[in-house]
């Protein structure tokens, strides 16, 4: 069985999200809780697990409602149809702990995460198994796992960097909040070494031409 996670897509709504405030159920049964939903029906799909670094990226941009805000913006919310503002936040919370874990190299604190069996457990990211066409052979199909909503799309990519002892670093280029991995074991077989400090050949002229900018006036 192969594991095809660049088949994985998800959507993020052109129109916006909007907020809205109301009983919780659940956990948050009692409470008032702000829930973000699609203000639209226009949709844009993409590929999550092609930005390699989305799970640092997002525990980062989550800190704050404004930060949940604008991720969702530009990624859509971790499920189909609605999220709580403070779950997103747990969430990110969860992948936070678990990336310093890997930074500061405690991979045996970072795999607890995944099965804490405390008050809040962190679980594991649910998959799907779908029928997709063989990379060889494009007539003969073949069992494929996929993630099955963001937030098991990035549970899938902190599981990933713990198993492949990866390492993320941030782009160097000024107002940029994209993160990448570096290393042998990077998606799709690319290989970053640890020189790199740019997300993409984009981000690096434009460091470039702003530092020569900035001589030029200096």
């Amino acid at each position: 069985m192969q594991t095809d996670l660049f088949r994985f897509q998800w959507r993020v709504d052109l129109d916006g999200y909007d907020t809205k405030v109301e009983p919780g159920i659940g956990l948050d049964r009692g409470h008032e809780v702000e829930v973000i939903r699609p203000s639209g029906r226009r949709w844009q799909n993409y590929r999550p697990l092609e930005f390699d670094g989305l799970l640092l990226r997002f525990p980062e941009t989550c800190r704050t409602r404004d930060g949940v805000l604008q991720f969702v913006k530009e990624y859509g919310l971790l499920h189909d149809a609605q999220d709580p503002v403070h779950y997103i936040q747990r969430i990110a919370e969860k992948l936070w702990e678990i990336s310093q874990y890997l930074e500061s190299g405690d991979p045996r604190s970072a795999a607890a995460r995944f099965v804490d069996e405390g008050r809040d457990p962190f679980a594991l990211p649910m998959m799907f198994v779908l029928p997709l066409p063989s990379p060889e052979r494009p007539d003969v199909f073949v069992p494929a796992v996929v993630p099955r909503q963001l937030e098991d799309a990035l549970k899938w990519q902190a599981l990933g960097a713990l198993t492949g002892n990866r390492r993320f670093r941030r782009c160097r280029n000024e107002g940029c909040a994209n993160w990448f991995g570096i290393g042998t074991r990077a998606p799709k077989g690319q290989t970053y070494t640890v020189r790199r400090e740019f997300c993409s050949d984009r981000c690096r002229v434009a460091w470039a031409r702003r530092n020569k900018r900035e001589a030029a006036h200096a």
